[in-house]
């Protein structure tokens, strides 16, 4: 696996934590050369995923508890949206013992831009509702009440910042 010691795309390093490109990646990984941890929460990787056999979604707030499961004797290259949350579990697997880990550089983002496979459930264009075209449903009447859009229920995970 072809990694760095420094990230080439991104800011964000811990010392001593590798990088590999998302070319040399995606290689490895079709090669049979390294598995990809995704860090990401299962509601980000049920927005977009991977569709590579050997992509695992171990995501960073359960990673302690799945340590069993991730074999130390394989090349690992850790992967989120912008590569900090990579880092930070790369250190983590380095920190367990784990010898050969290295993080996506660039993340999935750079992943996306290059062309990468990726499954999407995300809709672009407006809203996604009708692709930014009103239909005569959707046209407010003058004398139609205009009520919530949301519910209370809506407001539960909504923290102040």
């Amino acid at each position: 696996m072809k990694t760095t010691e420094q990230p080439i795309i991104q800011n964000f390093h811990i010392e001593g934590v590798k990088h590999i490109s998302v070319s040399d990646a995606f290689e490895a990984i079709n090669r049979g050369d390294a598995v990809m941890l995704d860090v990401r929460e299962l509601n980000e990787v049920q927005l977009e995923s991977v569709p590579l056999d050997r992509v695992l979604n171990h995501p960073m707030s359960v990673i302690m508890d799945r340590l069993p499961y991730i074999a130390k004797d394989q090349n690992i290259i850790v992967a989120c949206p912008g590569g900090v949350r990579s880092v930070k579990v790369a250190n983590m697997l380095n920190l367990q013992g784990y010898p050969n880990v290295a993080s996506l550089d660039g993340g999935f983002m750079l992943w996306k831009a290059k062309g990468l496979p990726m499954d999407s459930n995300l809709s672009f264009g407006g809203c996604g509702c009708n692709s930014g075209k009103q239909t005569k449903e959707d046209k407010p009447s003058a004398t139609a009440p205009i009520k919530n859009s949301f519910r209370i229920e809506d407001l539960k995970n909504l923290k102040m910042i």
